[in-house]
């Protein structure tokens, strides 16, 4: 790694502790009652959830019809519906902020997807027994809606397993967020969250090479 990548990689840490401090100070003030940290907290989690969409739809298909806007309008909507009155976030802290934002985004793609395999197959489900590639897990090649539902399947088999493995994934995934950014919301070390990323993957290789279970 070059000096400049150092300087760039210490630049980006810093930026993502700052942005994190302020949420959790929002999230805080806000509980105490303070008007303007609400109003703050909703363009602070406006951008949170944008950065979120970006991140999670570079593995989407060019021809994907939910864009990262339409991802973070019906992603807020969820969260507030969830949290409370729309429009006053109310999250008991960062963790459980990136959570929410996590399982509504995991809902929304879903559905996305299950509406798009139904349209194109004439039939509401998946395909059970598809064979999807582990690499989706790294955005490093497209979804098709079946890819996306499969592998939804496999991690929520997981949770059964390993629930906080399937929460990493979910974090990672669908959340788009980091290691050392999961450990500090899970409050656990980022060896713990590596070890934990590391099994979820070798089980979900297993999972998805065999998804009739032979």
């Amino acid at each position: 790694m070059t000096a400049g990548h150092r300087v760039k990689k210490k630049m980006t840490a810093s930026n993502d502790n700052q942005a994190a401090g302020e949420l959790t100070s929002l999230i805080e003030a806000s509980a105490g009652g303070s008007r303007d940290a609400r109003d703050r907290l909703v363009e602070v989690v406006y951008g949170e959830l944008h950065a979120m969409a970006r991140s999670r739809l570079r593995s989407e298909r060019s021809d994907h019809t939910l864009g990262a806007t339409g991802l973070v309008n019906e992603t807020y909507l969820r969260l507030f519906r969830v949290a409370g009155e729309v429009g006053t976030p109310s999250f008991a802290d960062r963790g459980a902020f990136f959570a929410a934002a996590a399982t509504a985004m995991r809902r929304i793609l879903v559905d996305h997807a299950r509406g798009k395999a139904a349209v194109k197959r004439g039939g509401p489900r998946a395909e059970r027994g598809s064979r999807v590639s582990l690499d989706v897990l790294d955005a490093a090649e497209s979804l098709q809606p079946e890819e996306l539902l499969s592998l939804d399947d496999a991690i929520c088999r997981l949770e059964q397993v390993d629930e906080r493995a399937a929460r990493v994934v979910r974090l990672r995934f669908y959340a788009g967020q980091g290691i050392e950014t999961i450990a500090e919301i899970m409050g656990v070390s980022d060896r713990t969250i590596k070890r934990d990323w590391e099994f979820a993957r070798a089980w979900l290789r297993t999972a998805l090479d065999h998804p009739d279970g032979s």
